[in-house]
């Protein structure tokens, strides 16, 4: 085809709202329009490019012995509340309902679509194990959509899904699929790192994310260069302090320290280090009919909580924050003053982070407000 004849439009400065320089590139150069937040069409030379990248990953899949089909982009909302999920996926779940007023969802993945098909015609383990895997649009009502195609709600996904009779084959297929997506990011030319990573809501025993290494990125990762660990900062596991915690050389004193609430006002205040102070984080995990767990978690002053490691724990499952009115219940206290000695074991659980563990004579709230402990142990001042 002739230049004149192909269509594609091009921009002499890219728009105001777009955020980092893919975006940028792909608008100037027409490769994608924006139709609306986070929905993109697909212009003529996007196109190609897409189809291209396509091509790659469905040669790899087929050479992994996988199976292509292709579900369907509406799904009832039957077999997600057969799932259990309809509920739990929250507002990123677009719902409407047909002519006839029945349930129906945009899909943002297709598990339940693909175990309805499974469960229908596989009537023998001599059928598995079987690999099916698709490339199709899926829809995810992201609340911020942002950064063009990167984090669109409209996308186009490929998501295979296996079958198997044992545990074992199901190890051996997912090494496969590793290797697999080894090769499609390899031929890609992207530099990337396979990182171990939470299972998030589908659960299971273990899980990979295959982080392309960008500046843009959103999430963080910890790797080292001399070996192949590699890990999401959600599941990479902080290794315990090596030396053992030193003997008390301080006796625990109470200090005032009128209106200082956050760690850092109370480090500045005390001329202490704020990798000597512990805070602690009240939180609540709810049983149902009315049972809870009131917890205390310990960070070092200067570290931040990672919510989803502390949701491992196994008492404090769908945690949350607990209320100005519960750590009063519990503690006697108001938020900013709040620490571990002294509490009732039996009503207040502590969970302690190794980097606090190991600490000897440090700062803390006293339970009181307006005051803070110094010269804190373990084993002396608090078990």
């Amino acid at each position: 085809m002739r230049t004149s004849q192909f269509f594609f439009t091009t921009l002499k400065e890219a728009p105001a709202d777009a955020e980092v320089v893919s975006q940028k590139l792909m608008l100037r150069a027409g490769y994608i329009k924006r139709a609306a937040a986070g929905i993109y069409t697909w212009m003529p030379l996007g196109l190609r490019v897409l189809r291209k990248v396509e091509n790659i990953v469905r040669e790899e899949m087929n050479r992994a012995g996988a199976l292509e089909l292709l579900m369907p982009a509406v799904q009832p909302f039957e077999l997600w509340e057969e799932s259990g999920r309809g509920p739990a996926y929250g507002p990123e779940l677009l719902r409407f309902k047909d002519r006839h007023q029945r349930d129906f969802v945009i899909g943002p993945t297709h598990e339940e679509v693909i175990t309805d098909v499974v469960r229908r015609d596989v009537k023998s383990y001599r059928q598995l194990p079987i690999h099916l895997y698709q490339i199709q649009s899926k829809f995810r009502d992201e609340i911020r959509p942002r950064f063009g195609v990167m984090r669109g709600r409209e996308f186009l996904m490929k998501d295979g899904y296996s079958f198997h009779t044992s545990f074992e084959d199901l190890v051996r297929e997912y090494g496969n699929m590793y290797d697999t997506y080894s090769r499609i990011f390899s031929r890609l030319g992207l530099r990337f790192r396979a990182v171990a990573a939470d299972t998030g809501s589908i659960g299971g025993t273990g899980s990979h994310e295959f982080h392309v290494l960008a500046d843009s990125g959103e999430d963080d990762i910890a790797f080292c260069p001399d070996s192949d660990y590699a890990a999401n900062v959600e599941l990479a596991e902080a290794v315990a302090p090596a030396t053992p915690r030193a003997a008390p050389t301080q006796s625990m004193t109470k200090l005032a320290t009128p209106g200082k609430m956050a760690c850092a006002d109370v480090a500045a205040y005390l001329s202490v280090g704020l990798d000597r102070i512990v805070k602690a984080i009240a939180v609540v995990a709810e049983q149902g009919e009315g049972e809870k767990t009131f917890a205390l978690l310990l960070l070092r002053g200067d570290h931040e909580l990672n919510e989803i490691k502390a949701a491992k724990i196994p008492a404090l499952g769908n945690f949350r924050f607990a209320s100005d009115g519960e750590v009063q219940e519990f503690l006697g206290c108001v938020p900013g003053y709040i620490g571990p000695v002294g509490i009732n074991p039996e009503t207040v659980k502590v969970f302690a982070d190794r980097s606090v563990a190991a600490m000897s004579n440090f700062g803390c709230g006293a339970n009181e407000a307006g005051f803070h402990l110094i010269g804190v142990n373990f084993d002396r001042d608090l078990p």
